[in-house]
Parts: structure tokens; sequence; C-alpha cells
């Protein structure tokens, strides 16, 4: 059977946030779609004074039958760089025991990173609403294992409560006439040399045609501008989406989508100040740095994907390494 998994945010999973703050007032949870209407998935963890806590919940979906997701509400602990939830894969190689784990161990050595299919994610935003066009949905299976991670970073002298309430809203299977599919395109060849402004880019080509909904950027906080052009192949065309704020993704939702043919893609750039001395590269913590484009498109297709073709420094990104 098909799956029609949403990607919101298919990023490479590591970030921090410095925004971290006890002195905001009490927040009043989200309340749960009525039944037959959708559901709702939660996580809450405690954050000790001045540390960074990457946390994964291992469970299955809520949904009892087959939901077909039209749009997405969040509330979560203002200052969380990001919050995902994935599948673990549809082979028994991927299968993880349900409970409660540090992200640094789940994860490991990536293998299991990179086996995963995000479904949803976002970042820096208290609360947030992702809403699909009419008739298309993220058709989730009931009973579903997923990964529910947070990652968050508490710069304070006091513990904070970090929690997430995502409430996702269905319509009816029947009505459903597209779903959805998209991804993160990555560098991990990152150079940024000591006590310096530096920017790198890359390009990517896509493997089928396409209709764009979302653009999201993703970088870790020595980023200080994003932006993504698109690429036909051959040229790059006018800037249509920059962000200078590390801690917001600044997920763009286009009313008109953006086609991309077979063959045409984007280009997008990250610009980073390096106050250090030491050079920075590529990696998952946040001392770390990354240079991920996010994108959510029409028709779903499990083999739909934007190919690295050029980058600014030579090295290729293909996500079989």
């Amino acid at each position: 059977m098909k799956l029609f998994v949403t990607i919101a945010l298919c990023m490479a999973l590591t970030a921090c946030s410095s925004n971290a703050s006890t002195d905001s007032a009490p927040v009043l949870p989200l309340a749960a779609p009525p039944d037959g209407e959708g559901f709702q998935i939660t996580m809450e963890m405690e954050a000790p004074p001045y540390t960074e806590v990457w946390m994964c919940d291992v469970k299955a979906m809520p949904n009892a039958e087959l939901a077909a997701v039209n749009w997405v509400e969040l509330q979560q602990t203002a200052g969380t760089h990001h919050l995902t939830l994935s599948t673990l894969g549809l082979t028994p190689s991927t299968a993880v025991a349900p409970g409660r784990y540090d992200c640094n161990d789940l994860y490991g050595d990536k293998s299991l990173m990179e086996d995963q299919i995000m479904f949803y994610g976002n970042q820096g935003d208290a609360e947030h609403i992702m809403q699909l066009p009419e008739g298309v949905a993220a058709t989730i299976p009931p009973g579903l294992l997923m990964i529910h991670e947070m990652h968050y970073v508490n710069v304070t002298d006091q513990p904070v409560t970090v929690f997430s309430r995502i409430n996702a809203w269905t319509m009816s299977p029947d009505d459903v006439v597209d779903g959805i599919w998209g991804g993160s395109i990555r560098d991990e060849h990152i150079n940024i040399p000591a006590n310096s402004t530096h920017t790198e880019w890359s390009r990517c080509v896509m493997n089928e045609d396409v209709e764009v909904l979302f653009v999201a950027s993703h970088t870790h906080g020595k980023g200080i501008e994003f932006t993504v052009a698109p690429f036909d192949g051959e040229k790059t065309g006018d800037i249509f989406y920059t962000n200078d704020d590390w801690h917001v993704p600044k997920i763009i939702q286009y009313d008109t989508p953006i086609v991309r043919k077979k063959g045409q893609g984007f280009e997008w750039s990250c610009t980073w100040n390096n106050k250090t001395d030491e050079e920075v590269n590529y990696g998952l913590n946040a001392s770390d740095e990354m240079c991920n484009l996010a994108i959510v498109h029409t028709p779903f297709s499990f083999t739909a994907l934007c190919e690295v073709v050029e980058t600014s420094d030579g090295v290729l990104y293909s996500p079989d390494e």
C-alpha cells in the first residue's frame, strides 16, 4: 500500500536555541480535535539549567484507522529549535522498541537517521499551522511506528518544561485527489574558516516533474543568511527566498506552486559568521553547522528527489553515502 507521507520539513536533525525563557505566561494547552476530525500527538520533557536536551520518543501513531491529514496545528515551547515526526522505515531491520531514547544514542552512526521518512517538522515558533490545498492529504496508516523528536538548549539557570502538541486534522480518504512528498537536500561538506564570514552554495535538479508547495531552510547558530533561487540546469535565476534568522526556518507556502520540470531545480546558498578561532564543519552538534534546503511537493512519489549536480567546493552530496 502506498504511504502518502507529509514531509513538511524533512531536514537533518540538530541545532540549538538561545531563546530559552522561564518568564513567559502559562500556555493554555491546545485542545485535541473532536473524535472523527483528527488526532493529537504530544511530548513533554525537562531541560535542566544550562543543558542541551535531544530526546526521541518511539511510539505508535494514535489514529485507529487510515487517516488523511489535510492540515496540521502545532503548539510548542517557545524557543524550541526543532521537533520532527518520522517513520522508522518499512523493513524489520529498522525496527526500534517503543520507549524514550537520548537521540544521540538512538541515531549512533546516523544509519537509522538516513533510513527515516520524516512526515512533520517545525522549529522556532510557539504556534504554527500548515494547510495543504483542497483535496491534498498525507494518508497515514493506523499504528504506524514513529519517532517524536525534540531538541532544546536551556541557556537559563532554571529548569524548563519543553512540550509539543500537534493536532492532525483529517478529511475523508474518499475526497483525497493527491498526496505530497518532499525532502531535505543537504550539503555535508562544509568548511567555515576561523574568524570569517563564509558562503557556500549547492545546485540540484529534480529527477521527476513536481509542483513545489513549501520551501524551508535550516542552518545552525552561525548562519546569517540563507537564499534560494531557481536553477534551470544551466543558469541560476533571481533569488525568491531569503532567511536571515537561523532560529526560525521560515517555512513558506506558495499558493501558486513552483513548477519544476525534470532537469530543473534550485540553487541554495548559506552564509555563516564564524567568530571562533576554529574551523567549523558539518555535523549533528549545536557547535557544528548545516546548510539544508527542504521542499514539499505534489504529486506524491517515493522516487522523486532533487539530485545535487554542482557545489561551490566541488563535493557532491548523495543521500546514499
